[in-house]
């Protein structure tokens, strides 16, 4: 009876071990996809593999952050592949908004502590929303788990530039106390430049900088000087 016993974890073990290298073989078909498409932005041919993939992947093994992490970031690079203005692709990238939200949802789900996967969930949300409430309370886990993150800090810049016009107080009072974390970082801190350039606010990112002692050593660079002239 033991031996039965025995014999039947064995198997199971060996079940799940074989389907874990299944989905993590397909996890990195998926990674390498993209990240051939990133070097190569006009080149969107594998989009399909890449979705393909890693949704092999989180059905295999459904438990793993990872997985659902990357299957939100296809999702986002299927817009960014086919965008349109027509009303009906619009309400598709509404769709493919609330899919990427709930990958993400399953991500911090799985795994609370990593403060990038708070942002993503903060930016599409606010890609559906703006900028809500329940946006702010994502930015505040991410603070709250990765509290001197430059990704932290420049990807809630960034949230904030997307949706300036609508902006509340409480937001814009967050812009302002993330701009001067991000510029303690050093030079690192120069790719908000680049940052606000992709979401057309170079010009709110200039003015911002213009004031305060924290940033006049980001006046007297070269960048600036480039960037906000």
């Amino acid at each position: 009876m033991q031996a039965a016993i025995l014999a039947m974890v064995t198997l199971c073990i060996i079940y799940l071990s074989v389907q874990s290298m299944r989905a993590n073989s397909w996890y990195f078909s998926a990674r390498n996809t993209v990240q051939h498409m990133t070097a190569d932005p006009a080149d969107y041919s594998r989009l399909s593999d890449a979705k393909h993939a890693i949704a092999l992947a989180t059905q295999l093994e459904p438990s793993h952050p990872h997985y659902w992490q990357l299957s939100a970031h296809i999702n986002m690079l299927t817009i960014n592949a086919f965008k349109d203005s027509t009303e009906a692709t619009q309400a598709n990238n509404m769709q493919i908004y609330k899919e990427a939200e709930q990958a993400l949802l399953k991500s911090v789900e799985l795994r609370q502590s990593w403060a990038e996967t708070w942002i993503a969930l903060a930016q599409v949300v606010s890609y559906q929303e703006g900028a809500s409430e329940r946006v702010y309370e994502y930015i505040q886990q991410a603070k709250s788990v990765g509290p001197n993150k430059l990704s932290v800090h420049l990807g809630i810049i960034q949230l904030a530039l997307i949706n300036w016009p609508n902006l509340s107080p409480k937001f814009k009072a967050l812009y302002v106390a993330e701009l001067n974390l991000a510029v303690k970082h050093g030079y690192h801190f120069f790719e908000v430049f680049n940052l606000a350039k992709q979401v057309n606010r170079l010009p709110t990112l200039c003015l911002s900088l213009q004031f305060g002692n924290a940033f006049e050593d980001v006046r007297a660079a070269h960048l600036y000087k480039v960037h906000c002239k």
